[in-house]
This record gives structure tokens, C-alpha cells and sequence, in this order.
């Protein structure tokens, strides 16, 4: 069993990304920009439906509330093109410099069906965990409150964690299985992503965190400090969660096209900063010796 250098991974994406931004931005900035509309009109699209939701004029099945699911499928297919991209350019298989990027074949199928299928295991899953928690709670509902509330508790914090824990085995080099292997990936990444759960976590937190925060410090300046609902009552229905989430997008909407342009400079880092390190696992746990990725 192989074990991944933590270190040297995450010394290994930075200077892919530094080195090579020219040859990132140019495979990531079609599917970037598609992305970003995308999700521009899914983000307007969701906030008329919450409203409708908020004052019964739309049902969870009416078609309009749907409307953000198409949307959401295009988004997740161009992140599996930029994951192909990137992917092929770490490990040497495509070489040289990139202008512009845009592919429909089959790798990026796979990999947007390996993505719809973690989607779908984790949807899964979290029905799972609430249908468990509420049986806990409802077993216990003879005993003390706070006993009865601890346990469910418990039992969600696990089961979240086994949740992450079956996500990030399946799905880390999920990218890497599809373009080197041509398999659905999966299973792949499951077989050699074993005994390296947290290794992988290390090298998560190191490459995604720093940038997570300078995209949260950026959103927070140009929202600034946003009002808060005068009404502090936290509402158990459908329609009253709506209604304040319907508010506080209303409150960001005068912001979006900032947010968006934040977005759009920061995406090819955030890109490459995930895929990247991905691949060079996938080399290690391979059996296949690293290489300085700047160079391949």
C-alpha cells in the first residue's frame, strides 16, 4: 500500500498552478465563464423560487421550482471538462500551452457521470441520516430530552463523517481513474485512495483552505456587513425557511455581478489547486514515480 507524501503533493500543486497560471487559465476560462453565467441565472432562477415557495404560488414539484437542476447539471459537466484539462496537463499527456479549451468527449462524460454518481450516493445518504436520526429520536422519546437529543446527535455527526469519508475515497481521484484508466472511476479511486483517508484531508484543507479565505474576504468587501431579519423567530415550515432565504439572496442580488467577477479570477486557482494534486496522488498511488509537474 502506497502512501502519499503530504508534503511534497502540496509542494507540487502550488508550483504547477504558479508556473504554469498562463497554461491554467487558458484550459479552465470557456468552461469558467459558461459556469459563471450558468450559474448567474441558476442564482436569479432560485431566488424567484424561493419566493414562490415563500407564498404557495410554487409547489417543490412545479417546473419552476426545478429550474435550477438543468443548470446545476451544466455546471457540474464543465467542472468535469476542467478536471479532464487539468488532469491531462499534470500528468504529460497533453503538453505545451494553452489559449482556450473546450472538449465533449468521452472522458468528460465519465467524469461527469462519476460526479452525478457521488451526487447521487451522497443525496442518498443524507435521506439516510435524517430518516436514522429521526427513528433515534423517536425511539427515545421516553427518555430524558437532553439523553434523546445527544444521541441523535451522535448518530448525525457520524454519520456525516462516514458520509465525507465515503465521498473523498470515491471521488478524489475519481478525475485522474477516468482520463488514465478510461474506467467510470469509482471504483478506482476507491481502491487506491485506501489508507491514505487522511492524508488526502491534509492535502484538501492545504491546497483549498488558503484560497477558500481569500474568496471569503473578498465576498465580505464587496457585500460589506448585510442587514439582519428583525424577526428572530426561526420558522419550522417549508414556506417560512423560504421566505427568509428568499430575504437574504434578495440581499445579494445588488452584489452579483461583483461576486460573480470575484469568482472568475479566483476560479482557475481554486481549478487547478483541486485537480492537480489529484493527479499527482494518482501518480504516487498508481505505483508510478512523481515528477516535477511544471515540467510534464
Amino acid at each position: 500500500m502506497n502512501k502519499l507524501p503530504v508534503g511534497q503533493v502540496i509542494r507540487e500543486a502550488y508550483v504547477f498552478t504558479f508556473t504554469e497560471i498562463g497554461t491554467v487559465i487558458g484550459l479552465t476560462w470557456i468552461p469558467t465563464v459558461i459556469n459563471t453565467v450558468a450559474s448567474y441565472f441558476m442564482f436569479r432562477a432560485y431566488v424567484v423560487t424561493l419566493e414562490g415557495l415563500g407564498t404557495g404560488a410554487t409547489t417543490p414539484a412545479d417546473s419552476q421550482a426545478i429550474l435550477p437542476l438543468p443548470l446545476a447539471i451544466l455546471c457540474l459537466f464543465m467542472v468535469g471538462m476542467v478536471g479532464v484539462a487539468l488532469t491531462r496537463q499534470v500528468l504529460g499527456i497533453r503538453k505545451g500551452p494553452a489559449f482556450a479549451h473546450f472538449a465533449l468527449g468521452g472522458e468528460e462524460f465519465r467524469a461527469f457521470a462519476g460526479f452525478v454518481g457521488v451526487y447521487l450516493m451522497t443525496l442518498l445518504f443524507v435521506l439516510l441520516l435524517m430518516v436514522v436520526v429521526g427513528s433515534v429520536a423517536v425511539m427515545m422519546g421516553g427518555a430524558a430530552g437532553s439523553a434523546a437529543g445527544g444521541i441523535a446527535g451522535l448518530a448525525g455527526i457520524v454519520g456525516v463523517f462516514l458520509m465525507i469519508y465515503a465521498v473523498v475515497r470515491l471521488g478524489y481521484l475519481l478525475v485522474p481513474s477516468v482520463v488514465v484508466d478510461g474506467q467510470f472511476g469509482l471504483t478506482r479511486s476507491w481502491q487506491l485512495t485506501k489508507g491514505n483517508f487522511w492524508r488526502i484531508v491534509a492535502i484538501l484543507l492545504a491546497t483549498l483552505m488558503p484560497l477558500a479565505l481569500i474568496s471569503d474576504v473578498a465576498s465580505a468587501l464587496v457585500i460589506g456587513s448585510l442587514p439582519t431579519a428583525a424577526d428572530a423567530t426561526q420558522p419550522t415550515d417549508l414556506a417560512g425557511v423560504a421566505r427568509i432565504w428568499a430575504d437574504q439572496l434578495h440581499e445579494t442580488m445588488p452584489h452579483l455581478p461583483a461576486l460573480m467577477g470575484v469568482s472568475l479570477v479566483l476560479a482557475p486557482l481554486g481549478y487547478s489547486l483541486l485537480f492537480t494534486p489529484a493527479a499527482l496522488a494518482y501518480r504516487i498511488l498508481a505505483g508510478k514515480a512523481i515528477i516535477q509537474a511544471h515540467d510534464g
